[in-house]
């Protein structure tokens, strides 16, 4: 059967240097489905995706692995359990979004970001993945599942389960957390 459109539609944009031999493609231009093209031709969109290169341009895709996420939360764990709120800020890109576990107040920026930590460091946190489900796109690794917090709070020791979202770009050669979201389990 032949698709309704009049372009071929692009379903993402092939990996550079791929060892596995199959043509992986981008996460962000998967979700797009089949019909929604991501160069060329854009009239049928009704905005321009914005992680995705125009007609004339080449994306060059910096290699990402399940290793790459597991390697990346860990320095951000590190990062907390040092104490430096700056540390753990220079894990995020300058334009980060931060939904935090424990505040109301989204963080939109590296300082914003900073100022949350300066607080939550001061319970020790460290954190463990229970279940992650990494997805790997054009530069950018999402990375969503479960984690289990410790934190000591006026001396008493908890674990807290939350579940999380980061997503990482790859942004002039280095891995940063763009998005991160963390939200307390619900009560069962």
């Amino acid at each position: 059967m032949k698709p309704s459109h009049d372009k071929a539609p692009v379903s993402g944009t092939r990996f550079l240097e791929s060892t596995s031999g199959k043509d992986r493609r981008t996460l962000s231009a998967s979700l797009r489905g089949g019909r929604h093209p991501v160069s060329g031709d854009r009239t049928a969109l009704r905005t321009a995706p914005i992680d995705t290169p125009g007609a004339a341009e080449t994306a060059v895709c910096a290699p990402a692995t399940l290793r790459l996420a597991e390697e990346l939360f860990e320095r951000w764990n590190e990062a907390l359990r040092s104490g430096d709120a700056q540390r753990v800020s220079q894990c995020y890109t300058e334009d980060a979004v931060l939904l935090p576990t424990v505040s109301n107040v989204p963080r939109l920026s590296r300082s914003e970001i900073q100022d949350y930590f300066e607080h939550f460091l001061q319970k020790q946190p460290l954190g463990k993945v229970d279940q992650r489900n990494v997805r790997i796109g054009c530069s950018k690794v999402t990375d969503a599942g479960v984690y289990t917090f410790r934190i000591i709070d006026a001396g008493k020791t908890e674990y807290v389960p939350a579940r999380y979202t980061f997503v990482y770009e790859n942004r002039d050669g280095e891995w940063l957390i763009a998005h991160h979201h963390s939200s307390l389990m619900p009560v069962s």
